[in-house]
């Protein structure tokens, strides 16, 4: 009983010790602020839906690629976030349609890809990013369609694992330019 009860003594000790060390070490160091805005990319006019249908084509024959069997729901908005055109090949999962207009969303509405957004909250940091829009989706798969410099939407895709989803929304991306 005695030895049990220094044993307690002992560790309540060393924790109150350890509390008081981390306590007084120093503040780390502010980060360093940039100069210039990041993601300061220019919104244009809207795609027209002759090139969002472009797009999602481009996805689907990446998506079809053999080996390949991706079942993806594609999502096409203009620089708003607001749908132009959307596509659910057969058997897609249903949570997926959701998913993918909220990458393209999230890629439109913040000037770069959703993928950005799940290395932010991996980070201690990062824990204020779901506050930022309800439908913000932090997760790979949804990429600013971007011509003549200027943001003209966003394509996203959601249905396979995120970077299957990221190389499908790529290829539609890569019709832009």
């Amino acid at each position: 009983m005695r030895k049990t009860l220094l044993t307690s003594m002992a560790l309540a000790a060393a924790v109150l010790l350890s509390a008081e060390a981390s306590a007084q070490a120093p503040a780390p160091a502010p980060a360093a602020v940039p100069d210039q805005m990041p993601f300061d990319v220019p919104y244009g006019a809207p795609i027209g839906i002759d090139k969002a249908i472009s797009v999602v084509n481009a996805v689907v024959a990446e998506a079809k690629k053999s080996p390949r069997n991706w079942k993806l729901a594609i999502a096409v908005t203009d620089p708003n976030g607001e749908l132009i055109y959307f596509y659910k090949m057969d058997s897609t999962q249903n949570a997926s349609v959701n998913i993918a207009i909220n990458k393209a969303r999230t890629a439109a509405r913040f000037r770069r890809e959703s993928a950005v957004f799940a290395g932010a909250m991996a980070q201690p940091t990062g824990a204020f990013v779901p506050t930022l829009d309800p439908t913000l989706t932090a997760s790979p798969g949804g990429i600013p369609l971007i011509e003549g410099g200027r943001i003209v939407g966003a394509v996203g895709c959601s249905g396979a694992t995120g970077p299957q989803d990221l190389v499908a929304c790529k290829a539609g991306a890569d019709t832009i330019k």
